[in-house]
């Protein structure tokens, strides 16, 4: 299972390596566009963590002290 998993890991790490210069231009309307996706991803997780927290809270909050 372990070797699986770091033939995986370093097929991905392959896979995202260039192999070959690329000759490309990044506008500024790119980087706009990476940074609002990185936003949305941070407020997602937020959003997505802080309900469950949410209930577990209130789950503990509502049971009966002994």
């Amino acid at each position: 299972m372990i070797k699986h998993k770091k033939l995986i890991f370093a097929g991905m790490l392959l896979a995202l390596l260039p192999l070959s210069p690329a000759n490309a231009y990044v506008d500024p309307g790119s980087g706009i566009l990476l940074m609002q996706g990185l936003i949305a991803l941070i407020g997602g997780a937020v959003v997505f963590f802080k309900n469950p927290i949410a209930s577990i809270k209130a789950l503990i909050a509502r049971r009966p002290k002994k």
